[in-house]
């Protein structure tokens, strides 16, 4: 199939890559896009045009950048009046997947969210969580591939759902473990943090270099945050964690 990719971050230009290799043809757009992007879809074997060129050639749309660009994203092909499939691949609240879906009348809409790394046959697995009516039908996009697809649900929210709930667990732990560094060496007992990491619950305790390693993402594991306290508070639990933890990004940003 014929699939354009906005935009080949990290994440997007390994899933586009695996696509590549299972035979479709992945547009992007490289106007506006930084050198890193460029070199990206290139490694990738993805194909550059004009956004009215991809778009209009396209019969999928796979969406995966920083949360902060999800809705204008979909707002642009929204627009253009795209009536194929689109793959929203952003972790986003439901306030925010309603907004996106609602900017695509004529495309049918399919939920998404990726849980693990970057699919480069490591030996940690890369799932894609998808949810709504062509769920399958996107799933079949990576077969053979190194990603992993997994339906959870025939709407569109339970994939984000499954991924929010695993980046609440996975990047609050780091974000503890953030503000567990800085606390232990405002005291000077950095040593005597990192010598937990041998017990079954410390691994992230063992480098305290992690807030530095950190900095790196935390433009966009912020924003992620702001998600994830509203999807907390969507299904009456308790956001203000997930509001608290985002400053631990702020800081680091």
């Amino acid at each position: 199939m014929r699939v354009a990719v906005f935009h080949p971050g990290a994440m997007g230009s390994q899933l586009a890559a695996q696509l590549v290799a299972a035979g479709h043809e992945v547009h992007w757009v490289p106007e506006g896009r930084s050198t890193a992007s460029v070199e990206r879809a290139e490694a990738a074997g993805l194909v550059g045009g004009s956004f009215e060129e991809v778009l209009g050639a396209a019969e999928v749309v796979l969406c995966s950048c920083a949360p902060q660009g999800a809705v204008g994203i979909a707002e642009q092909v929204g627009r253009s009046g795209f009536a194929g499939i689109y793959i929203e691949a952003n972790p986003l609240s439901p306030r925010s997947l309603e907004r996106a879906q609602a900017a695509l009348p004529e495309a049918t809409f399919v939920d998404a969210g990726v849980v693990g790394p970057p699919p480069k046959g490591g030996p940690s697995p890369t799932h894609l969580m998808l949810s709504g009516a062509a769920a399958r039908q996107a799933a079949d996009l990576w077969a053979g591939t190194a990603v992993t697809p997994m339906v959870v649900g025939a709407e569109p929210g339970a994939a984000s759902a499954a991924k929010s709930a695993y980046a609440l667990y996975n990047k609050g732990k780091a974000a503890l473990a953030v503000l567990a560094f800085e606390l232990a060496a405002e005291h000077g007992v950095t040593d005597a943090l990192t010598a937990q990491h041998t017990r079954p619950d410390g691994g992230s305790l063992k480098d305290p270099g992690l807030p530095e390693q950190l900095r790196s993402v935390a433009w966009r594991w912020g924003p992620e945050f702001d998600e994830l306290a509203e999807t907390l508070d969507a299904a009456g639990l308790e956001g203000d964690a997930a509001r608290a933890l985002r400053q631990v990004w702020t800081k680091l940003t």
